[in-house]
């Protein structure tokens, strides 16, 4: 059976197994939405009145696609290869090739909400750049379609590439010396002031050169270099195959203290029996090498690229909660999943079941707060007018709501769809991938519409308007807690839960 064959049933049979409407619904209506915001954003830039000066965007279109190119490395590396349309363990009794798993990890791209925003940008200013006919703008589209797809199975072979050299402790360590060294380099770029003529010389100029040879009249680039990277896009595709068949046939080589040791904790005679479940909530927490990817890069990468490239109010209004959202993905969506089989264990323990809740309220709350922090932090050093007292506490007003949303929609959504997840190797998530998109798009809502919000208030200043609107929403986040600690009280909701994370439906 070739692996287009053995791919169909296995999308077939993950379709099925969303057995909530309402999720197949979002889940539709999240697969419709992208193409129709695509058409959108094509036929609003062609209408859209022509710029007086376009400089700025042929300076801009380059560099964002170059940023395309490393968010499509970025992606499959935080997935530890690829997003998985099943968890490995329960495909290894059957005969899954690896060019099928090559398949689905490129079929889930479009399911990361990063990956699809660039797309969306892209294909609008290109439109817009090409504008002076309809048909210079569908020539414009196609080249920047064809290179997307040059630039994500590119991403897919280098990452499954890495993946592969990682499974061996001195591929570990000579990949960290690169990415420091990558990093270095980069830092060294932008001190020195080369940064933008480094981006002047970028591969993706060559793009966005063929893309508008139509509007100039020169079609024979355009096509030219359209074909090239189709050819580009179909070698790619073949390598990733074989870096991905490569990648799964590598023994994996542990370090000495592994995530299944035995390892004796120091004793703690007199410590309160809360201390102790919070260190095994801990425990649970960090023994998750997603979780501890995810967790590091959610919170380091855009960290450090504010402190690189400078922050604006508008920016610091948004991107917190933003990244609480991509806490929130990470383990927070279905929090009870951290005790796998050993929920029912803690279900049997003479204790209030409310004990129970709080506890992961608190976990995924820290959690977001953690990976929240440094950007806050960072984009208020590197404003440019510096961290005012106004403008500190509207937008750390504004990172508090955000988690406190964030928290009580995680919550609620651990309660009404709980899923069994293990979260014991690097592509492991918390829910399958028709739900994580539906997650992806709710979390997003909420921090994008609580960031415009106080994108308004920073911008007034008022510090007052910023205390009003944060007691609101933590008000209404705690409501929403109230009532899903009321729903977790009750023992069929509760047997429901721990059954699904500790067995599975």
């Amino acid at each position: 059976m070739s692996s287009p064959a053995q791919l169909r049933p296995l999308i077939a049979l993950r379709w099925k197994m969303v057995r909530e409407p309402s999720t197949r619904r979002g889940l539709a209506v999240a697969l419709v939405i992208p193409v129709a915001l695509l058409l959108i954003t094509i036929v609003g830039a062609r209408l859209y009145p022509a710029p007086a000066d376009s400089t700025t965007l042929l300076v801009i279109v380059p560099a964002l696609l170059l940023g395309f190119v490393v968010l499509s490395i970025f992606g499959p590396l935080a997935a530890g290869g690829g997003n998985e349309l099943y968890p490995a363990d329960q495909l290894v009794a059957f005969p899954i090739k690896s060019r099928t798993t090559a398949l689905a990890a490129l079929c889930l791209t479009p399911l990361n909400l990063a990956w699809l925003v660039q797309v969306l940008i892209a294909f609008g200013l290109i439109s817009y750049l090409a504008r002076s006919s309809w048909p210079t703008a569908l020539a414009a589209s196609t080249t920047i379609a064809v290179f997307i797809a040059c630039a994500t199975v590119f991403g897919q072979w280098v990452g499954w590439l890495i993946v592969g050299i990682r499974q061996r402790i001195i591929g570990r360590i000579l990949t960290w010396i690169v990415a420091l060294a990558l990093g270095m380099g980069f830092l060294a770029l932008l001190r020195s002031g080369s940064l933008t003529g480094f981006l002047d010389k970028s591969p993706t100029l060559w793009v966005v050169v063929a893309a508008l040879g139509p509007s100039q009249g020169n079609y024979s680039r355009w096509f030219e270099r359209t074909l090239v990277l189709a050819v580009l896009t179909a070698g790619f595709f073949a390598l990733s195959l074989l870096s991905c068949r490569w990648a799964l046939r590598q023994p994996h080589q542990s370090w000495e203290r592994t995530s299944s040791s035995v390892r004796a904790h120091r004793s703690t005679p007199g410590m309160d029996p809360q201390k102790m479940a919070a260190r095994m909530d801990r425990a649970g927490l960090w023994r998750s090498p997603s979780i501890r990817r995810g967790l590091v890069l959610l919170a380091a990468i855009p960290a450090i690229a504010l402190w690189l490239a400078g922050s604006q109010l508008s920016l610091m209004a948004l991107l917190p909660g933003l990244i609480a959202a991509g806490s929130a993905l990470l383990f927070g969506v279905n929090a009870f999943c951290l005790d796998g089989p050993g929920a029912l264990w803690l279900a049997g323990l003479p204790m209030n079941p409310s004990l129970w809740f709080w506890r992961r309220t608190r976990l995924v709350a820290a959690v977001a707060l953690a990976a929240t922090t440094p950007i806050v932090v960072i984009g208020l050093v590197r404003l440019p007018d510096g961290p005012q007292w106004s403008t500190t506490a509207i937008v750390a007003l504004g990172a508090l709501s955000s988690i406190a949303w964030i928290t009580a929609t995680s919550m609620r959504t651990s309660l009404t769809r709980p899923h069994r997840a293990l979260l014991l190797n690097s592509r492991d998530t918390p829910a399958p991938p028709g739900s994580m998109a539906v997650y992806s798009i709710k979390l997003s809502a909420i921090a994008t519409g609580i960031g415009i919000i106080f994108t308004i208030v920073v911008i007034s200043g008022s510090v007052t308007s910023g205390l009003i609107v944060t007691t609101g929403l933590i008000a209404s986040a705690i409501l929403s807690l109230i009532r899903s600690i009321r729903t977790w009280e009750r023992a069929d909701q509760r047997a429901m839960v721990v059954t699904t994370v500790s067995a599975g439906q």
